[in-house]
């Protein structure tokens, strides 16, 4: 009877010795990692503004006064918007200039769009009298519109990648029909900049 006591017990034990052999066994994993790093690519977009401004008409001495009315483009004639002007533009028939017409091109170098405000601001010095004003309708006759009080050029401007847009700007002197005083030099500087504030400048003198 002993000895058949003595084989149940290792029997037991035996079979406990197995269960965590197994249970053990349960516990094990493997580890496995891959990786793809050509599956994501990109870059940043480039941003950037080139902005130019050239005179297109011809007139080459002062400004005389311009009579309040008298039409622009008449006064204009022979600019156009390839600016090959003519030899008389904005020249009157006494040899006078009585404007100046400026060619404003502003150019996105960038790939990401921009949204941009363009303005103008003019130094007058001692011309109390001068005026400016934008022209369209190239392929017709130029058109002036109503003269300018501000500095505002074009607001809300949206441009995408590569991509140019150009501006016409006239500017005289009106006269008053009653003596005065507009002597001196003028200077503008046309500005184009984006939400962010970063933009371009560009400076004439006359």
């Amino acid at each position: 009877m002993e000895n058949n006591g003595k084989g149940i017990f290792y029997g037991v034990i035996g079979v406990a010795t197995l269960i965590v052999a197994i249970i053990g066994a349960t516990f094990a994993y493997f580890t496995a990692s891959a990786t793809n790093n050509e599956t994501i690519q990109g870059n940043a977009a480039t941003v950037g503004l080139n902005l130019t401004v050239e005179k297109v008409s011809n007139g080459d001495k002062g400004l005389v006064p311009q009579k309040p009315g008298a039409p622009l483009t008449s006064a204009m004639k022979g600019v156009d918007a390839t600016a090959n002007s003519g030899d008389d533009s904005c020249v009157d028939e006494n040899g006078n200039t009585v404007c100046q017409v400026y060619k404003i091109t502003v150019q996105n170098t960038g790939s990401a769009e921009a949204k941009l405000k363009g303005t103008l601001d003019l130094t007058k010095g001692e011309i109390a009298n001068l005026k400016w004003t934008t022209v369209q309708n190239w392929d017709s006759k130029p058109t002036p519109d109503e003269t300018k009080e501000g500095n505002d050029l074009v607001n809300g401007l949206t441009l995408s990648g590569e991509d140019t847009q150009e501006y016409y700007v006239v500017i005289w002197i009106e006269e008053q029909d009653a003596p005065q005083e507009d002597t001196g030099s003028f200077t503008g500087s046309v500005s184009f900049n984006a939400a962010d504030g970063s933009g371009v400048t560009s400076t004439f003198t006359v």
